[in-house]
């Protein structure tokens, strides 16, 4: 018994037991946990994986030639919207000076009808001054004249009274 118990501590110590064993419990784990779906999940997954990014890399092609093909013409775009651009302003510039022009002829008219009405104003004005002024001196001068000469007070009312009665 004795060489079966230094047998059996022969073949525990030895270490291909120890792998044999070791392959048993990796076996068992293998077959507990099905190592192969999980491997074939997460194979599949890297295969998706891989089947998006060339999706995406095919999208992102697409996207980079739709680009490129934009940009083709974009010196001939700016080039058109700065010649309408620039013959909009001339347009613009030529209406404003035209209505700028209108409004000071209407305002040089304007000024024109202030000034005549203003000249007739100051002219009637002067006018009636001046009559004014005429009638004073006149009267004055009347006053002056009857009182140098008495005797043409009464002939002014001679002709006056005569003057009535023709009437």
């Amino acid at each position: 018994m004795n060489e079966l118990i230094n047998f059996w501590n022969l073949i525990v110590e030895s270490n291909t037991f120890n792998f044999v064993v070791l392959i048993l419990i990796f076996a068992i784990i293998f077959k507990k946990i099905n190592i192969s779906d999980t491997i074939e999940k997460i194979r599949l997954d890297i295969v998706n994986t891989i089947d998006n990014v060339k999706k995406e890399q095919q999208n992102a092609k697409i996207k980079l030639a739709d680009a490129q093909k934009a940009i083709e013409h974009i010196d001939d775009d700016i080039k058109d919207r700065l010649k309408e651009a620039g013959q909009r302003a001339d347009s613009i510039s030529k209406q404003i000076l035209e209505n700028s022009d209108a409004q000071v002829k209407l305002i040089e008219k304007n000024i024109e009808r202030v000034i005549t009405a203003e000249e007739k104003t100051l002219s009637a004005q002067m006018t009636k001054k001046t009559v004014k002024s005429s009638v004073e001196l006149a009267k004055e001068h009347i006053i002056s004249m009857l009182e140098k000469n008495p005797e043409l007070h009464k002939k002014y009312i001679d002709e006056s009274i005569e003057n009535l009665d023709k009437v």
